[in-house]
């Protein structure tokens, strides 16, 4: 009866322990995300941030990037795809608010393979989707009859990527009806 005792002693003074450290960084993690966020979002947009306003729906969160003047100047959205090689893509994409147009996309998760797929946040990859729409793309990659080029022996993540930037541009169109068509 004695070890009974003992392990559960253990095994609620863990627990405890656990339940605090859980308790003591919850804040601090959450923080620090959200500064990783705000970076992120710093990177996707040409021009210096003045104001971030956090939008969240259902679906997904919104930040809309106002300059030092105020006026809106871009609209980021959280989204993801879980078609990736080693599953989970999270990015950021940032488009134009008038036009929809994309300006840039930050990843800001995956595990894809070092060295293929993981060249999905690379510049040289990215460069291709600025100033791309959601009407005047064939979203496939290449090798699918599409316009966008793969990654030589990453496909599937190239494949994701559009996932994700598809996702994220249908989520704009919802949230932000276009102002003036081009």
């Amino acid at each position: 009866m004695r070890p009974i005792i003992i392990l559960t002693i253990v095994g609620l003074l863990s627990a405890s322990l656990l339940a605090v450290v859980d308790d003591l960084t919850r804040e601090p993690i959450a923080e620090a995300k959200k500064q990783m966020e705000r970076k992120a979002i710093a990177q996707i947009f040409p021009f210096t941030i003045g104001e971030l306003k956090t939008v969240e729906t259902e679906k997904t969160t919104f930040f809309e990037a106002s300059d030092e003047a105020g006026e809106l100047k871009g609209i980021a959205v959280k989204t993801h795809t879980n078609l990736g090689y080693s599953g989970l893509i999270e990015i950021l994409l940032g488009v134009a608010p008038e036009s929809h147009k994309i300006l840039d996309y930050k990843v800001t998760y995956h595990i894809e393979t070092p060295g293929l797929g993981d060249k999905i946040d690379k510049d040289k990859y990215k460069s291709q989707y600025r100033g791309r729409t959601l009407e005047d793309t064939n979203w496939n990659v290449r090798k699918d009859g599409g316009e966008i080029d793969e990654l030589t022996a990453a496909t599937i993540s190239s494949r994701a990527v559009n996932d994700a930037v598809v996702r994220g541009l249908e989520f704009i169109k919802e949230q932000y009806p276009k102002q003036t068509e081009e």
